[in-house]
């Protein structure tokens, strides 16, 4: 090092907890020891059961460590600048216990065993003081106390290839999203060709930073970076700064720039758009989620950027979107939640021709911010999942649900369902409101039910019923429309009749889908699906919440139906001395097979349900009880006993959710070089 980065760096370590205290000459000759030590993201700085040859100190970057227990991998800790790493083992001679993996590009101070004990040798101090901090450490873990962690910052690259006006617009309202949504502490940079044109239509001025204030900076002075972003009046921060001008020679120091933004913010989204050049390739790898946006009229430049990203972005940290209705089949993937689609109209084209702000552009469109909050929660790690279970007319109470949902204001980002929930869950990921689910679900009585029940009779060889009517109604509440068609990514479950499997559908013709998530055994025939037989999904997951897990959302709730037999229809399991009807023979006294069957049904429904119950943050359970799964006359009083469960868990809910800042709270983030 040279004597100005020597200088430097006894700042530094004078603030490193076992170093403080140290005259001026000791941590000068401390930092001539150190050795500086770069790695790329995803790298390992040690694993564990490694020989303990050196003591790190993270000067820029974050890290994440971990240690195996058995085949599982617990994290214990991210942590970033200014902590240490691995003087326990450099001290005692102990093998490493953890492993360090590196979640951005980092910078570390490496001092070797041999310089350590020399300078412990020197200044017992620091020796005496280091016991007492593996003391604490050890006391914390052995009581349970989980180690300081610094939360790791979400890093996003958002690369557009759409029209300027579309790129403004979208790139603010999803940095304006991020905050509202995740009430965290936000920073939009605007490294566009245009840059600080996001921030004039956020109402900002625009003050792109130049290339000669970053030569005249040091990067490695956090104080000085953090005056180069506007603050709007939400607490969004942006920052403008064209690609180019960190081109060149600053590009061996973009790492340096980036992680200060890191420590800084909960998270940073950086809007991008033209060819890939060597800054945007450097973010692209930085980034922990590459969001590439198409439209139709930059097809040709979305199509290069997707040839690029191939090698560039591993699919796991890849989302395709697409800005405007039907995207052509290879732009998107199939499969849950994995692409979406930004519904954009003319009109909002033409407001934005006209000159109107990026608030009024959108004030008719109502899909197209809703989906932009969508996405938002989808990266700030807070979607909210809506598992709705099985339970024929008992599923009516759903609609009950999403009516308090709705005029609560508490959004649904992904959904599942099982039976009737996955019906009703069907119809509200297509974008039907609950007011139409419950007018059509008045229209139906008992003439409606029995009259195509009995058009419905078929040869009892797999069902009583062939369900033929069953999928018409369906293809008239769906029509023709996919899972993909969905506003809301949804999955339903049905049951392999032969195999006795799970079987999770999310793609194809959602009217089939239903169909087969809905097949009562004995009662209707098994629908043929995909090479398989299926039947009701109820009887192995009746509230699919693993469901909606596994498709990404963060904040789970589901709908129970089940209850134990008994309480479906009102009736008592009758005291052993009281004979239901004494006068009769005990043939007669003993439950019909209708009953026995259903029964047995209900009991293995409400086992399973009640073993995966802890799944769910919040359990919703109507009060159905005295209600029978073929009262689909009774609709209005079981969708209002929906409601009447779900007004009483609106507070818990909301107490989940960041957006309700009133009854969520989210810290900022604790340990900031921004303070």
């Amino acid at each position: 090092m040279t004597p100005e980065e020597i200088g430097a760096w006894e700042l530094f370590l004078a603030g490193i907890p076992i170093f403080s205290g140290l005259p001026k000459s000791e941590l000068n000759k401390i930092a001539q020891k150190m050795q500086l030590l770069s790695l790329p993201k995803g790298a390992t700085l040690f694993r564990q059961g490694d020989e303990p040859d050196s003591l790190f100190i993270i000067a820029s970057g974050l890290v994440r460590v971990v240690h195996l227990r058995g085949s599982e991998e617990i994290v214990d800790a991210f942590l970033g600048r200014g902590e240490t790493l691995g003087e326990g083992g450099v001290l005692t001679g102990e093998r490493r216990t953890a492993t360090v993996q590196l979640v951005s590009t980092c910078e570390f101070l490496k001092l070797p065993r041999a310089d350590f004990h020399e300078i412990l040798r020197e200044n017992p101090s620091i020796s005496l003081h280091l016991t007492h901090v593996l003391t604490k450490r050890l006391i914390q873990t052995t009581r349970g106390t989980p180690k300081k962690t610094t939360e790791s910052t979400q890093f996003f690259a958002f690369y557009c290839a759409c029209e300027e006006g579309e790129r403004h617009l979208l790139s603010a309202h999803l940095g304006l999203q991020l905050l509202e949504q995740t009430r965290r502490r936000v920073l939009l940079i605007d490294m566009n060709p245009d840059a600080g044109a996001v921030a004039r239509s956020l109402g900002l001025k625009s003050s792109p930073v130049t290339r000669q204030l970053l030569l005249n900076m040091n990067l490695r002075d956090p104080g000085r970076i953090r005056t180069l972003s506007q603050q709007h009046a939400s607490g969004l921060e942006v920052l403008s700064i064209p690609a180019e001008n960190l081109s060149g020679s600053l590009l061996a120091g973009i790492y340096l720039f980036v992680n200060f933004l890191r420590e800084s913010h909960d998270m940073v989204l950086v809007a991008l758009s033209g060819p890939v050049g060597a800054v945007e390739e450097k973010v692209l790898l930085e980034a922990d989620k590459v969001i590439l946006l198409g439209s139709t009229s930059c097809l040709s430049p979305y199509r290069k950027l997707q040839e690029e990203f191939a090698s560039l972005v591993p699919e796991t940290r890849l989302l395709k979107a697409w800005c405007g209705d039907n995207p052509p089949e290879d732009v998107l993937r199939e499969g849950l939640g994995r692409d979406l689609v930004i519904p954009w109209t003319s009109a909002i084209k033409d407001k934005l021709n006209s000159g109107v702000g990026i608030y009024e552009a959108l004030e008719t469109s109502p899909k197209t911010r809703s989906t932009i909050e969508r996405l938002a929660r989808r990266l700030g790690g807070v979607r909210i999942g809506l598992a709705c279970g099985s339970g024929a007319a008992l599923g009516y109470s759903i609609i009950g649900v999403l009516k308090v949902f709705k005029r609560e204001g508490i959004p649904i980002d992904i959904i599942s369902g099982t039976s009737m929930g996955a019906l009703i869950g069907g119809l509200a990921a297509m974008g039907m409101e609950p007011e139409e689910m419950e007018r059509v679900a008045l229209r139906i009585d008992k003439f409606w039910m029995y009259s195509r029940l009995f058009l419905d009779l078929s040869v009892p060889r797999s069902g009583l019923f062939s369900g033929d009517s069953l999928l018409n109604l369906y293809r008239s509440l769906f029509g023709q429309k996919n899972f993909s068609d969905c506003e809301i990514p949804f999955a339903c479950v049905a049951t392999d009749i032969e195999t006795g499997e799970e079987v999770v559908i999310d793609e194809g013709n959602l009217a089939e889908a239903v169909r087969a998530s809905s097949s009562l055994p004995v009662i209707f025939e098994p629908y043929f699906l995909n090479g398989r037989y299926l039947i009701d999904g109820g009887l192995i997951n009746p509230v699919p919440v693993r469901v909606v897990a596994d498709k990404g959302a963060d904040i789970l709730i589901s709908i129970n139906l089940t209850l134990p037999a008994a309480h479906y229809t009102g009736r008592q399991k009758p005291k052993a001395e009281e004979p239901i009807l004494p006068g009769l023979p005990a043939i007669f006294k003993a439950p019909s097979l209708s009953r026995v069957f259903f029964h047995m049904i209900y009991t293995a429904e409400y086992e399973i349900a009640k073993s995966r119950s802890g799944l769910s943050q919040i359990v919703i359970q109507p009060d159905i009880q005295g209600f029978s799964w073929s009262d689909l006359h009774r609709a209005r009083e079981i969708i209002r006993a929906g409601e009447e469960a779900a007004e009483k868990h609106v507070s818990s809910i909301k107490a989940l959710i960041p957006y309700f800042s009133d009854r969520c709270q989210m810290p900022l983030r604790l340990s900031s070089s921004w303070r």
